[in-house]
């Protein structure tokens, strides 16, 4: 059986700043290249407007008031510097990718990029045109609307999870919004420094010189509520041009990422549709040919653990093929010893694979800080892989993956 790595392992060094700010570290002298991510409580649960955190993530890099748009692409350029923006449901990052020798010059206009941004009129201007094309193209695209009809009823419109915005929400995002929304939530002490690979005292003296003069504030992360009760039943939404239907089946799980359980459950969603041999894919794609493809999914978010099937489907084969899927849930109350070995094998190689390399290890440690998720996790995989039967998940599948607890939605040539 592959051995899945030692929790301890896994955690990066934790340096404090001379201002109590927490710097991680994920050293590695096996590499030239460096991985920067600067993360900040800044999500799109805290704007006072649709787009406005998503605005203010993506404008940091293009411009500061010293280089507009041109100059701070040829800066990045000719350094072969990579810069990367995100944002999600709470956290928001700014991230890049360099050698090592051009911290000392990345850095610190990086660090100008979150205390003197531009936020000019054109760039916002263009930024606007960019979306509205791109959110265009998302509502033409059958699995898009199917993953936002699921989860808002999933979680009710008025819920982060379940709110979703248009193009009009563009039109009327106003610069102003956006750069309140910097100055509130981009504070240099509110943010969570992680480095990874080539660092050295030189490169944590110059992230001390730099981000210790602004006082430490510990941001508040809240979590994400749960709905009030389960939802179940059937939606559907009509996508026009849609030469597919996307089936998406699924539920809210009653548990916390530290629940022992949620382990096995990621164990019955390998079994369930986590490999190309998994049961959904058996059945729906290589016996009855419904699909190219059907996979099974958690996904953790801060405080919530959505469990989902989903799949792209010809439309006539769409009611068949959930049929097969309530039968694939209800076929989890029987599981042999073999298989439930084969999985854990392929969950065990899966989750090896994950972290093969340091800077796969800090963006799962970048991933993890935005759902308050630690290394407890870690150490309830190898307690499921270990000493997990065939009757622990039967009982967990009764308890959490009962076709019954589960919503249906589809999207695309519905009726």
């Amino acid at each position: 059986m592959i051995q899945i790595p030692t929790p301890e392992s896994l955690c990066p060094t934790v340096r404090p700043l001379a201002n109590g700010q927490p710097l991680y570290l994920f050293p590695s002298k096996s590499t030239d290249l460096l991985r920067i991510d600067l993360l900040f409580e800044a999500g799109a649960s805290y704007q006072e407007h649709f787009f406005c955190a998503s605005a203010a993530n993506k404008l940091l890099s293009v411009a500061t008031r010293e280089k507009d748009a041109a100059r701070m692409a040829e800066f990045m350029d000719y350094r072969g510097v990579v810069i990367e923006t995100s944002n999600d449901v709470q956290q928001s990052s700014l991230s890049a990718y360099m050698l090592r020798r051009f911290a000392p010059e990345v850095l610190p206009v990086m660090l100008r990029m979150l205390t003197g941004p531009a936020f000019h009129e054109e760039d916002f201007v263009l930024w606007k045109n960019k979306k509205r094309m791109d959110l265009a193209a998302l509502e033409q695209r059958a699995p898009e609307m199917a993953r936002r009809l699921f989860y808002k009823n999933l979680f009710g419109s008025g819920h982060p999870l379940g709110m979703f915005a248009g193009v009009k929400d563009i039109d009327s995002l106003e610069l102003d919004m956006v750069k309140r929304h910097h100055r509130q939530y981009y504070a240099i002490g509110r943010c969570a420094v992680v480095l990874a690979g080539n660092i050295d005292d030189e490169l944590i003296e110059l992230t001390e010189r730099l981000f210790s003069d602004a006082p430490y504030i510990a941001s508040e992360r809240p979590l994400l509520s749960n709905p009030s009760t389960q939802p179940t039943g059937h939606f559907a939404t009509h996508v026009p041009g849609a030469t597919q239907t996307t089936l998406r089946v699924g539920r809210v799980l009653p548990l916390r990422w530290d629940d022992p359980e949620y382990a096995r459950v990621l164990l019955l969603t390998t079994l369930l549709g986590g490999y190309f041999g998994s049961r959904l894919m058996r059945n729906i794609r290589e016996e009855k040919g419904y699909t190219y493809g059907i996979y099974a999914h958690t996904q953790a978010f801060r405080g919530n653990i959505v469990f989902f099937i989903t799949s792209d489907l010809a439309p006539d084969s769409a009611e068949d093929a959930e049929k097969e899927i309530m039968k694939e849930l209800e076929g989890l109350r029987h599981i042999g010893d073999e298989e439930l070995q084969r999985v854990k094998t392929i969950f065990a190689a899966d989750f090896i694979r994950s972290i093969d390399g340091i800077f796969e290890r800090s963006a799962r440690f970048c991933d993890m800080h935005a759902t308050c998720i630690d290394e407890r996790l870690t150490a309830n995989f190898r307690s499921a892989i270990d000493n997990t039967t065939a009757a622990d998940l039967e009982k967990t599948a009764v308890r959490l993956l009962a076709p019954e607890s589960m919503i249906v939605c589809r999207a695309g040539q519905v009726e």
